[in-house]
């Protein structure tokens, strides 16, 4: 005879991360999201240096103009100008506008060392140019007083004759500045060099160890006349998120609030429902008939379904188990007559033969194993009736294995 047996079915042993677990990482994720975006403040920082040159080619082209035209009113004509100013491309002679665009990019690299320190004039500055550069020397001042903007204004030998410092020196080594004495405008990102060290946290900014340099040339009879030194520092992040800390204390506030609301819904939705449906089940496996009841908060309608599915399953488990133990009792019962009568007859018969004097007659021993045989064909019948119920009860589920008793 072979019996099948269902092989049990386990889940896989291996770690997986529970639900505090996956709430938990979501939450500090949303939190980290403003810190991680520290990361992100050259992006910002490239658009405050884009800023700062377009302000800067603006103040010194307005410069320029002023002084080009207090230039031509007071230099004489047959002075000496610089190098000639490259000639405009016939394409362009047509067009009414010139603008210079913005090109510097902490993105793309090219920043300069510190700007190098002035050098002595290989040779004098003219007096015209000397008394034009005092003559100067206030409106660079003012301008300077506004828009925190140094400027420096060149000869056509690149010395410098205005500003409030460098009087009498050299920069025409200075690469942006050697540019510009051809006639063309040049921007360059330096290093800053600052007399008092900045605060810890804006060592995560750029914006705070560079400076923006920009020489505008001044051309006037079709030669250079002149360089327009400007430089800047770039406004840094720090100080504008100081400036809006209002709002970023807001923005923090609202992003602080926005993550306790996730973990509560989280927490309502999905953790406390499934850590109740655990404990349910598990006192319902123990046999704890009063916890087959529905929850208290199912959270989702995937939740309330899977709930009332394990209900559905519990309650038709125990209305097996009590089928099953109903059907065992009846079973013993049926099983108990036949066997009594068997056990009964054949212990009669075995004492008859025993006995030295035997006081059954034939009939009496006949009668007796047709008793034996009518119970034993009882007995087939119920098994064979049992075997035909379990096999109505329990189709196949799986993998099974056989035994051989």
């Amino acid at each position: 005879m072979t019996a099948q047996y269902a092989l049990p079915v386990r889940v896989a042993p291996k770690w997986r991360p529970n639900l505090s677990l996956i709430v938990f990482m979501m939450r500090t994720a949303v939190l980290a999201l403003p810190f991680v975006g520290l990361f992100f403040f050259r992006i910002y920082e490239n658009q405050l240096v884009h800023q700062t040159e377009a302000e800067l080619i603006a103040q010194s082209a307005a410069l320029a103009a002023s002084i080009r035209r207090d230039l031509d009113s007071h230099l004489p004509p047959d002075i000496t100008l610089g190098q000639r100013a490259p000639a405009v491309a016939p394409s362009e002679q047509a067009e009414p506008f010139k603008p210079i665009i913005p090109n510097l990019d902490l993105a793309r690299g090219g920043l300069l060392g510190r700007r190098p320190d002035a050098l002595p004039a290989s040779q004098p500055v003219s007096p015209v140019f000397k008394a034009a550069g005092e003559r100067l020397s206030p409106l660079l001042a003012d301008t300077q007083s506004i828009t925190l903007t140094g400027f420096r204004l060149l000869d056509p030998n690149g010395v410098v004759i205005a500003g409030r410092g460098e009087i009498g020196l050299s920069l025409a080594h200075v690469e942006e500045v050697a540019e510009a004495l051809q006639g063309r405008f040049k921007a360059a990102l330096r290093q800053r060099v600052s007399q008092n060290a900045p605060p810890p946290l804006y060592s995560l900014s750029r914006g705070t160890s560079i400076r923006i340099f920009s020489a505008m040339p001044i051309t006037m009879r079709g030669h250079v006349a002149g360089v327009l030194y400007a430089s800047r520092t770039p406004s840094n992040v720090f100080r504008h998120l100081y400036e809006e800390r209002g709002k970023v204390a807001l923005a923090g506030a609202s992003i602080a609030l926005l993550t306790i609301l996730i973990g509560l819904a989280f927490h309502r939705t999905i953790t406390r429902p499934v850590h109740e449906l655990i404990a349910r089940t598990t006192a319902i496996g123990h046999g704890d008939r009063s916890a087959m009841r529905p929850l208290k908060h199912h959270g989702t309608a995937e939740f309330a379904r899977l709930s009332q599915s394990f209900l559905d399953m519990a309650g038709s488990l125990n209305n097996r188990s009590d089928f099953i133990a109903t059907f065992a009792a009846h079973v013993s019962h049926e099983l108990k007559s036949p066997l009594t009568s068997v056990e009964g007859a054949a212990e009669l018969l075995r004492d008859d033969i025993a006995c030295s004097v035997r006081s059954m007659t034939d009939d009496d021993r006949r009668r007796f194993l047709d008793n034996i045989i009518s119970d034993t064909h009882r007995l087939t019948a119920i098994t064979n009736r049992l075997r035909e119920l379990a096999r109505a009860e329990n189709a196949p589920t799986g993998a099974r294995r056989t035994c051989h008793p």
